[in-house]
This record gives C-alpha cells, sequence and structure tokens, in this order.
C-alpha cells in the first residue's frame, strides 16, 4: 500500500488560493499552477489536473518527472524534491551525502552548509538560465495571489520595482523569447494594479508594453493574451469601441491549436464590450460561445491564465455585459447567483457597483445605494481607486433625501476627512 505524501499535502494547503482568501489552495488550482510553471520554463504544454496531484499526495506516484518537481518547487517556494515528499524509490541516505553535509556544516557552519547543499542540489537539476527565469517570475506569481487580499497602493510600488530589475535582467542575462514573456507578465500585471489604484496613464502604458514584449516573445498566445487585457481596459474606462477594435486583433491571434480557455475569455470580454455599445445581437452571440467553450477540457494547460476559465467566471461577464447593456431583468437573475458564489472581495465589489449603476438607471434608488456603500467599503478598504472612483459616478446619478443615500453620503464624505499614514 502506497505511504501518503503528507509533506506535498501540507506544502499545497500552506499556500492560500488565490480565489477563495483565507482557504488553502486546492488540487486543481496547484495542477493549473503547475501547468504555467511548466510552460514558463521549458515552453511544454502539460496537462496535469487535481487526480494527477492527488496520485502525488497519496502516493501513488513517487517519483514525479524533472519538469514537475522543478515547478512543484517553485509554486510550493522550497528548495528541495525531499521537502515535497519525493524521494526515488530505494533512496537513503549515502554515505558520501552523509560526509558531504558533515563537511560542509563542521567546517563553514551548519546554515552555510545548509545554503550550500541546497544550492548544490538545485544545480543539479537545473540550467543557470532556468534557475534565473524561474527565480524571478515566482514573484509576480506571489503579487497575483496578494492581490486579492492587498492594497493595491501596497503592491504597486513592488511590481514596478521588480519590473525594472527584470527589464535589466532580460537585457543582460535573458535576451531571448523566455525573457521577454516573463517580462510581458509582470508589465501586464503592472497594468492591472495600476487600473485598479485609477492611473489610467500608467495602466495604458503598462499593457502597451506587455503587448510588445509578447511580440517579442514571438508567442502568438501570450500577445493575445495582452491585446485583450487592454481592450478590456479600454472598454471599462468608456472607450468601447476601440475595445472591440483590439478583442478583434486579440482574436486574430488565435487558431485551432489554441486553449478552449482563451477564445472563451475573449468572448466574454466581447460581450462586455458589444453590451457597452448596446449591441443586442452581438452580446448575446459572444455570450453563448463564450457559455459553450467554458469547463471544456479543465485539464488543459492555462498559461499565461493563471487558473482554468470556467462557467463561473462567464457568468461574471455576463453579469457586466448585462449591467452595461441596460437589461434590468436579466442582469437581476445572473446577479443573484453570481454575487452569492464570489469570495474575492474587490470583483465581487466590481460587479456590485455595475449592477448599482444599472439600478440607479432604473430608477432603484434605494438599492442602488446600498450597494454602492457596500462596494465602497471594499474600494476603501483595498485602497481600490477604480471602486470608489465607479462609487463616484453611482452618487451622480442617485437623487438626495433617503437614508440610504444619506449613508453613503456619509461614507464619500470619510474619504475627504480621514488621516492617511
Amino acid at each position: 500500500m502506497p505511504e501518503p505524501n503528507d509533506a506535498l499535502r501540507a506544502a499545497r494547503q500552506r499556500l492560500g488560493s488565490p480565489s477563495s482568501p483565507g482557504q488553502p489552495m486546492t488540487r486543481q488550482e496547484l495542477a493549473e499552477a503547475v501547468n504555467t510553471q511548466v510552460y514558463r520554463l521549458t515552453g511544454k504544454v502539460t496537462e496535469i489536473d487535481a487526480n494527477h496531484i492527488g496520485k502525488w499526495e497519496r502516493g501513488d506516484i513517487r517519483w514525479p518527472a524533472a519538469h514537475y518537481r522543478q515547478a512543484l518547487r517553485h509554486v510550493l517556494d522550497v528548495d528541495s524534491d525531499l521537502e515535497l515528499g519525493f524521494r526515488r524509490r530505494g533512496d537513503g541516505c549515502t554515505t558520501n551525502s552523509v560526509d558531504r553535509r558533515t563537511y560542509l556544516g563542521t567546517t563553514l557552519g551548519v546554515g552555510v552548509g545548509i545554503a550550500l547543499a541546497r544550492k548544490h542540489r538545485a544545480a543539479a537539476t537545473e540550467e543557470p538560465d532556468d534557475e534565473l527565469l524561474a527565480s524571478i517570475t515566482s514573484p509576480t506569481e506571489s503579487y497575483r495571489r496578494m492581490e486579492a487580499s492587498v492594497s493595491s497602493q501596497h503592491l504597486a510600488p513592488a511590481a514596478e520595482g521588480h519590473l525594472r530589475l527584470l527589464k535589466r535582467v532580460v537585457r543582460a542575462k535573458l535576451h531571448a523569447p523566455r525573457g521577454f514573456a516573463a517580462l510581458s507578465e509582470v508589465a501586464g500585471f503592472s497594468a492591472w494594479i495600476a487600473a485598479d489604484r485609477g492611473d489610467t496613464a500608467l495602466a495604458r502604458a503598462r499593457y502597451q508594453e506587455s503587448v510588445r514584449f509578447a511580440e517579442s516573445a514571438r508567442n502568438p498566445l501570450l500577445v493575445s493574451y495582452m491585446m485583450g487585457s487592454l481592450g478590456h481596459f479600454a472598454v471599462e474606462i468608456g472607450d468601447p469601441h476601440q475595445g472591440v477594435r483590439l478583442l478583434d486583433k486579440a482574436a486574430r491571434q488565435l487558431d485551432k491549436s489554441s486553449p478552449v480557455a482563451a477564445r472563451a475569455w475573449l468572448a466574454s470580454l466581447r460581450a462586455v464590450a458589444f453590451g457597452a455599445l448596446r449591441d443586442r445581437a452581438a452580446m448575446s452571440e459572444a455570450l453563448t460561445a463564450a457559455e459553450r467553450l467554458a469547463d471544456r477540457r479543465p485539464g488543459q494547460a492555462q498559461w499565461p491564465w493563471m487558473f482554468a476559465f470556467t462557467s463561473a467566471k462567464v457568468a461574471r461577464y455576463q453579469c457586466s455585459a448585462l449591467a452595461k447593456y441596460g437589461d434590468l431583468s436579466a442582469a437581476r437573475n445572473v446577479y443573484s447567483t453570481t454575487v452569492p458564489s464570489m469570495t474575492a472581495p474587490k470583483p465581487q465589489a466590481l460587479v456590485k457597483i455595475e449592477y448599482a449603476l444599472l439600478l440607479a438607471e432604473k430608477g432603484h434608488h434605494d438599492e442602488a445605494a446600498e450597494l454602492g456603500a457596500q462596494a465602497l467599503w471594499v474600494g476603501k478598504q483595498y485602497d481600490s481607486e477604480r471602486i470608489v472612483s465607479h462609487v463616484r459616478t453611482l452618487r451622480s446619478k442617485l437623487p438626495d433625501h433617503s437614508r440610504e443615500v444619506e449613508d453613503l453620503d456619509q461614507m464619500l464624505t470619510t474619504l475627504y476627512d480621514e488621516d492617511q499614514w
């Protein structure tokens, strides 16, 4: 009977879920993160899923392939395969390994000896460029996980500093497609953080950089992802015509071999853009395509999508599209099922404020003001100027003289009265 790999299970559970703050990472989330890291490091498309992770944790497979072990070490932030509970069948502690560790520990000190031993093990399994690439991409993944629960104001300097460092490293050491792909990813993340802080000029510049770096990486899928992100950004800041143009360019980067997640995601973004343009037929067609593609081949590698694009995510974009289009009845139905299932505070607040804007337009002022107050609390909590700005827009569409509106006014007033530090 196989011996359970408790070390791997514990390492996974220590790493928080990116989609459910406060919860441990699920097996499927770990599988998707490993697929992403393998692609970053090797260019290989892998399709491990929760079942594979289960086999490793149950001990059914004691020694996964080298590229999986390498990816797991970086995703779970450990230094050796042994810390993940992996060992070759029959492996034990050899005389040579004992002598080496004893020598290092006694002549250099225990701490230095352990550090050098770890370095030796890593060097034995990784090429220098692979190790450097993994080191410079790991922070981006950590920042993505933190984004759901850490203020954008605090993350922004770290993301911008990492981008500056990465530009120097790529210019000096990794002037190759994989280096440019890493640059594209961190530039895209910096753009997202800048947009959340309300700095639209910086966000646009960073998205444009991310597209150029993706083109230098000669990776059409990455170009599509960054071009699509720029298109959605254009829609969100009130330029849906340019948004559709950019989303069309992103779609032309894809072919039949592209992951279904890519096509489902782009279809969802197009639905939102057509909703903003009040084009019912095009919006419905895009939503139908997204719903048809979502959840297909869930084990397929999703890079540069960090996690699987599911029907639940399609529903989130559907709610946004319907709210922008102005269909209150349909938006209410989707909203009532979508929001309770969302655990990340900022995405949930954005859905609430989009729906609240539609309610205000249709004359449901008290309900809109109450949702606006809920969203504003999150915006203040996470320093999200994107959310706060939407709430200000909502307030301009509401009348005076109701308790709910007065409560919202009081919350907005505190934005100018509270001490900041």
